[in-house]
């Protein structure tokens, strides 16, 4: 149930981040509001996975970096986690994340973890 908390957190954080002036777009199940919905849903379950995946293992072998950028660098770590949901997602057919440039993604990725956080904190699907 977790999970399912967690990528409920990371699609409606998606969503709002797709809102904003950042040039993140969603595109992908224009039929219905219901497939709308489920596009959002898939990219968030897949910024879920890679972030228990990937994020663990980058984030061990970037630690040094991470420290001398006084955990900066943490934040490189989570636009490549993003980077990389744009990329498989455009290689299925039924939804696909658009980013900008660096900069932009950047900031995407800030919000993304921020709004991220206060839903896992309200829907109660925190680590333990």
């Amino acid at each position: 149930m977790k999970f399912l908390a967690r990528v409920a957190a990371t699609a409606v954080a998606v969503w709002i981040t797709s809102l904003l002036p950042l040039d993140v777009e969603v595109s992908g199940g224009e039929a219905e509001w219901w497939t709308r919905a489920l596009v959002y849903l898939g990219i968030g379950a897949v910024i879920v996975l890679l972030n228990q995946i990937i994020k663990p293992i980058l984030s061990v072998l970037a630690l040094p970096i991470t420290i001398l950028t006084l955990g900066l660098f943490a934040l490189v770590i989570s636009w490549f986690i993003l980077w990389l949901t744009a990329w498989i997602s455009e290689q299925v057919d039924f939804m696909t994340l658009s980013i900008g440039g660096f900069w932009q993604t950047l900031f995407a990725a800030l919000v993304i973890s921020i709004v991220t956080a206060i839903m896992s904190a309200i829907l109660g699907a925190r680590r333990d």
